[in-house]
C-alpha cells in the first residue's frame, strides 16, 4: 500500500543568480495588511501603495548583483538585492526599482546609498537607510526613520513619528499630532497641523517647529548650538519655560516678557498664556532659542 505524502505550500520562494543590469518583473499574491521587507544597498527605490493584494517588484537590478530574493508567505514578503561582500562601489549603476505592496502593509526597509520614495502606506513604515535621500507621503500609523546622511521629506504623515538623523536636513509637512526626533548637525524644520506631543533635540543644526499645540499637549526642545524656536500663534494657552547654560540666548517675540540673566551668563524665561493647560519647555546649551509668531516664520 503506498503512502501519500502531503507537503503544503507555505512559501513562495525566488531566490537565483542574475546578471548585471537584469531586468526583474515579479508579483505574488499578498496579505491586503502584511508585512513588505526590503533590502537594498544602492540605486533608486519606489514603495507604492496600491487596491491590488499583491507584492509586484519591477525594474532593473544593481549591475553588482549577484543574487534577487523574492520570498513570500502572503502575511510577509521578503524583496533583497544582494551584492557580493567585497564590491567596490564606484562607476557602476544601483537598483531601480518600482514596488507595489497593498495599502494596508506594513513597509520595512534597510538601504545603504539607497534613494527611496514610499507613498500611500497605511500599515506604517520603519526605513533605516545610511546615504540615500528620503521621501515619504501619505502613510498612516507609525513612521519610524533612522537615517545617517541624506535629505528628508515628509508629507501627510498621519500617525506617531520618531526620526533620528545625523547629518540630513529634515522637511516635513505633516499631520502627526505625537513626534519625536533627534538631529546632529542637522537642519530641522516641522510643520504640524497639531501638537499633542513633540520632543525635539538637535546639535549643531537650526530647528523649526511651528503647530498649534492642543490643550494637555507638550513640547520639549532642547540644543547644543544653533538655532531652535517655535513657531505660534495668537491662540497659545501654555506654561512656557526656557533656559540656556551660560553663553545661549533667549528669543522672545511672542511678548513683553524678558529673560532674568543669571551671574553666569545663563537666561531664564518662565511665562503663563491663556488658560496655561499645555506646556512648552525648551532649552540650548549655547545657541538661540525661544518663541516667535506664526507670520515670521520663514516659509
Amino acid at each position: 500500500m503506498k503512502r501519500l505524502i502531503v507537503v503544503p505550500l507555505i512559501l513562495l520562494c525566488l531566490c537565483c543568480p542574475v546578471y548585471a543590469g537584469d531586468r526583474v518583473e515579479q508579483s505574488a499574491d499578498a496579505s491586503p495588511q502584511g508585512v513588505v521587507e526590503v533590502h537594498n544597498v544602492r540605486g533608486d527605490v519606489s514603495i507604492i501603495g496600491w487596491q491590488q493584494e499583491q507584492v509586484k517588484v519591477s525594474g532593473t537590478l544593481d549591475d553588482l548583483a549577484e543574487e534577487f530574493v523574492f520570498a513570500t508567505q502572503r502575511e510577509k514578503t521578503v524583496i533583497k538585492v544582494k551584492l557580493p561582500k567585497d564590491s567596490s562601489y564606484h562607476n557602476r549603476d544601483g537598483s531601480n526599482l518600482k514596488i507595489q505592496v497593498p495599502l494596508g502593509s506594513k513597509v520595512l526597509f534597510n538601504g545603504v546609498a539607497t534613494d527611496l520614495q514610499i507613498k500611500n502606506i497605511q500599515g506604517g513604515v520603519e526605513i533605516n537607510s545610511v546615504s540615500g535621500n528620503l521621501e515619504v507621503e501619505g502613510v498612516s500609523q507609525n513612521l519610524s526613520i533612522n537615517s545617517v546622511s541624506g535629505k528628508i521629506m515628509l508629507k501627510a504623515i498621519s500617525g506617531d513619528m520618531a526620526l533620528s538623523t545625523v547629518s540630513g536636513d529634515l522637511d516635513a509637512k505633516i499631520v502627526s499630532r505625537k513626534v519625536s526626533v533627534s538631529g546632529v548637525s542637522a537642519n530641522l524644520q516641522l510643520n504640524l497641523q497639531e501638537i499633542e506631543a513633540a520632543s525635539i533635540s538637535n546639535v549643531s543644526g537650526d530647528t523649526q517647529l511651528q503647530g498649534v499645540l492642543i490643550a494637555g499637549g507638550k513640547v520639549r526642545m532642547s540644543s547644543v548650538s544653533g538655532e531652535s524656536i517655535y513657531y505660534v500663534d495668537d491662540n497659545l494657552s501654555a506654561k512656557v519655560s526656557i533656559e540656556t547654560a551660560p553663553g545661549g540666548q533667549i528669543v522672545n517675540e511672542y511678548n513683553e516678557s524678558q529673560p532674568q540673566v543669571s551671574f553666569i551668563q545663563s537666561q531664564q524665561l518662565s511665562f503663563d498664556v491663556g488658560q496655561a493647560n499645555s506646556s512648552v519647555k525648551m532649552s540650548t546649551v549655547s545657541g538661540k532659542v525661544g518663541i516667535k509668531k506664526v507670520e515670521k516664520s520663514k516659509k
